[in-house]
Formats: C-alpha cells, structure tokens, sequence
C-alpha cells in the first residue's frame, strides 16, 4: 500500500511539474530557452531583459564590466587617426591646405568623439551632439550658409538614456523612409532611474549617431558591450562576494550559546530582567556584541558552553575562473590581456595579435564610419568645406605593426641579406630606401640611395 502511494504520489508531481511548464511555454516564459527547466534563469538570477539601466550600473560598480569596456576603448582609441585629402592609393606626402585644416579642427574634439563611443560601448547607442552657435533653435535643422567652424561651441557626447527617437519618416517615398525626423533630448539625466527633467527637440541634423551591431541603422539593434556576457558578470558577483561575506562571518566570531538540560532558563530570565534587559536573549546579544567590538571583553556563561560558528572558507578562483572566462570570450578580448596574469607573466604573441586585429578591425570598420559622419558633417555644414581632391580617407595606425626594436631587428637582417646578395650575384636587388621602410623611416633622395655599393676587396685590405 505504502509504494502504491509512492507511485500515485510521483505521478500526481510529474503531472504537475508538465502543467507548470507547459502554462509557462503557452505563456512565452522561457528566457534561457532551455525546454525542460524552463525557469532556470529565474532560479540562477539572470534578469529576461537587460535594461540601459542595469548597463550602466554593471559599467559604474563592475570592476570586470568596465574593465572590458575601458580596454576595447582604450586600445582602439591608443592614438587618434589622420585625416588625409585623397584617397588611401593617393601616393603623394604633401599635405594640402584642407587636410592641415581638418586635422587642425579636429585635435580639439577627438576627446568628446572617445567618449561617444564609450558611451556606444555601455549601452545600445550614443550620440555626440554638436551645440553650435547659429541663431536657431535646436529642433531646427543646420543649414543655410555654412558657419565658421568657430561657432561649434562645443560637442557633447550622450547617453542612451538621454536621447529617444520622437518621430520618423512615415512617407515611403522619402529617401530617408523609417528614420528619425526628431529626437527627444533629456540634457541631465544619464540612467533611467533618474528623475525626469524637461525634454528638448532636436533635429537630427545637430547630431551624430552612434550604434554599433545596429547595421539596419535602427537605434534599438545597437549591441552593447556587456550585453552577451552580462549572466557572466551577475555569475562573477556571486563567487566573489559570497567568499568576501563567508570570509567577514568567520572573522566577525559568530557566538553559538549552549545550555544543558539543567540550566533554569526560567531564573536566567528573571535575572536579565532584574538586571535592565527585555529578556535573557538581549543580554546575551550584548555580551557577544561587547566580545566582538573589543579585544580584551570576556563572555561570562551560568551553565552553557560557548563556541564560535564558523565553515571553512570556499576558494572563489575555479568558478570565478569559469565565469570570467566565459566573459572575455563575449566581449572578444584573450583572458590574459583583460586580467592580467597574478605570476606577473605578460600576455602570449598570439593573443596579443588576436586582440590587436580584433580591435584593427574595429578602427578601420565602425569607428572609421563615425569619424567620417563627424568629417562629412564639418564639410557640409562649415566653412572647412570639400577635400581638395574629391574624398578623404580615415587613416589609422597598425596596431599588429613591429615594435621599434623589431623594426631596427627587422632592418638588420634585410641589411646582412643585402650583403649576402651583392657578395653572391654582384648587385643588391634591394635599395636603401627598401631598407629605410623596413625600420620605418623616411626615404631619402634618389641620388643618396642610389649609389653603388663599394665592391669587396678580395685582399681583405692587405697589399
């Protein structure tokens, strides 16, 4: 009869755990896409939406969060690009009055355009909005006559939080059909917990979007940063802060009391509140308080034994382990270039040229697409006016480029090869210019380079 029970027990559970998934699948409950524990982000603690919000307090108190942010920025952004007049293939090295110009007026906004990508970084999108100095209000358009670039009063980079879309170009015949005609503009408030304040208009003409992942050109494709590894960072939390709180019990001696079955818990009673205390619990309460606070206090016990309730430290490092690698691979960055390593051992070649081509590919692909939008902008809007030679080109240093050192190793070897070569066949196939590129310096002038080798005399100098 008892197993009878048994089985009608486990049949009536696993009837109920069905119907309790299948109302959440009918439901659309299923964060974690997993079929059969379809709560399991619920249980783990993993948020169903990530919110700007919840991006930007990870980036604000998340040492890991901002460290995967700050070292994409700032190894993307380790020097600023030139702005050349002409294109890439354009062999000529003088620079023409409107290339000296352009780099001239941009020296001064290359911090605010970083800080717009930073921004690009934490949350869907950015702006780098463009405050100028032109007689009209901002939800009209730039226009007219162009401006000096001296009315640019200043750029002011923007939060997600800050700028939401207000309308768009309902008419399909329009060549900018779904896009944004105006912007809702909060200049004071960064995260969606803060409190409102009067919203602005702005025109789209005034600024400059930034939304990276968002190739549809929708400001709600935007891909942050942390958004993939964000379970991770949640994951990163729990190990390390439940170590940090196992260890602060252990240390803060939790005082376990004991009595025996002769102990008149009724009298002890009665002598705490003779003595002040509500009951016998507040005194013993501030006895073990006074313990803890001073080094020099003593627990005094009629009847009970004292002892300290303590659990044996749990090591973080596997599971933090774990959770931060599996963070470094969302953001794309080698472990050992976003933490370091604690033997003070530097990151490997090749995960130095994995990360280096990662961030080069992102400098020549979407960053070189906003400093062109911030050029095309002073172009059609400033006195700066069209590159001399029809185009411009977003120029950026090699980031997987030899070091000096490597250069001057690199210039040794094709030296000595150069020797080897005229020794062995009577001319050298490779110029001093050839040589000067490959240490990276300038080349020199024809009849410099030009001049033949001096021959080998067999004598070796001796008459």
């Amino acid at each position: 009869m008892t197993d009878d029970k048994a089985k009608r027990a486990f049949i009536q559970n696993s009837a109920d755990s069905l119907m309790q998934s299948a109302r959440l699948k009918l439901a659309g409950y299923n964060p974690g896409g997993n079929v059969k524990r379809v709560r399991l982000w619920e249980e783990f603690g993993y948020p169903d939406h990530v919110e700007f919000s919840a991006l930007h307090r990870m980036y604000r108190r998340h040492s890991v969060a901002a460290a995967g942010i700050n070292v994409t920025l700032e190894t993307c952004w380790g020097d600023y690009p030139d702005i050349l007049d002409g294109d890439s293939d354009d062999d000529s090295s003088d620079d023409t009055a409107w290339e000296v110009a352009a780099n001239s007026l941009l020296k001064k906004y290359w911090s605010k355009i970083k800080d717009a990508d930073r921004r690009n970084l934490v949350g869907r999108y950015s702006a780098l909005f463009i405050q100028l100095r032109d007689g009209k209000t901002l939800d009209q358009p730039v226009g007219g006559s162009k401006i000096d670039p001296s009315a640019i009063v200043r750029m002011v980079p923007i939060w997600e939080a800050q700028l939401k879309v207000s309308t768009t170009q309902e008419d399909p015949t329009e060549p900018d059909y779904g896009m944004p005609t105006m912007y809702s503009f909060v200049p004071d408030r960064q995260d969606n917990n803060i409190s409102v304040v009067q919203s602005q208009q702005i025109h789209p003409s005034r600024l400059i979007i930034f939304a990276e992942g968002s190739e549809d050109g929708s400001l709600n494709s935007g891909v942050p940063l942390n958004q993939a590894g964000f379970n991770d960072l949640l994951d990163i939390e729990k190990s390390k802060g439940g170590s940090s709180e196992g260890f602060l019990k252990n240390a803060s001696r939790q005082i376990s009391i004991e009595y025996d079955a002769t102990t008149q818990m009724k009298t002890l009673a009665q002598q705490a509140q003779a003595a002040g205390y509500d009951d016998l619990y507040d005194m013993i309460n501030e006895s073990i308080s006074e313990l803890n606070y001073g080094t020099d206090a003593a627990l005094i016990t009629q009847g009970g034994s004292a002892s300290v309730l303590s659990v044996a430290a749990a090591d973080p490092t596997p599971t933090w382990t774990v959770s931060a690698q599996s963070y470094a691979a969302s953001v794309m960055c080698p472990f050992n270039i976003l933490f370091g390593k604690q033997t003070g051992n530097l990151a490997s070649t090749e995960d130095n040229k994995a990360w280096n081509s990662r961030c080069n590919g992102r400098r020549n692909g979407f960053l070189t697409d906003r400093v062109s939008d911030v050029v095309n902008w002073l172009c059609n809007y400033t006195t700066l006016g069209k590159p001399s030679r029809g185009t411009f080109t977003v120029s950026w240093s090699d980031l997987l480029s030899p070091s000096d050192s490597d250069k001057l190793a690199n210039m040794a070897t094709m030296a000595q090869l150069m020797m080897n070569a005229t020794t062995a066949l009577g001319r050298c196939p490779f110029d001093g210019n050839e040589l000067r590129a490959v240490g990276g310096f300038d080349p020199e002038d024809d009849d410099v380079v030009s001049q033949p080798m001096p021959e080998a005399d067999p004598t070796g100098g001796q008459q």
